[in-house]
């Protein structure tokens, strides 16, 4: 049984993502909610769900932040978990930081 009373799926968890540079918001989205399913262990996580409201702290962001970078090759600071405390709008933070990164602007 899930936060939000659904049944889990630990295959969907499992499948790994391969980050292309071009990811559409659905797809961030997805990836970043598979990352938090993992670190915080929760399933059936819904866009926004609260990172800190769920029992994240600045040490599971860490790990979040450590994850992100290696599936979605970017650069999130701590500070953008305070900001940004939801899937959604950490996933848009996430799609500005790489279309930056892509343009050179950051």
């Amino acid at each position: 049984m899930t936060l939000h009373g659904q049944s889990t799926d630990s295959t969907a968890q499992q499948s790994p993502q391969t980050p292309t540079g071009t990811d559409s918001p659905a797809e961030l989205r997805a990836t970043i909610t598979r990352i938090w399913q993992d670190v915080l262990r929760l399933d059936g996580l819904t866009p926004d769900d609260n990172f800190f409201e769920l029992g994240g702290h600045s040490l599971t962001a860490s790990q979040v932040i450590s994850r992100m970078r290696h599936a979605l090759q970017v650069e999130v600071p701590l500070p953008a978990f305070f900001d940004h405390p939801t899937i959604a709008e950490l996933a848009a933070f996430t799609a500005a930081q790489r279309a930056g990164a892509a343009t050179g602007v950051q």
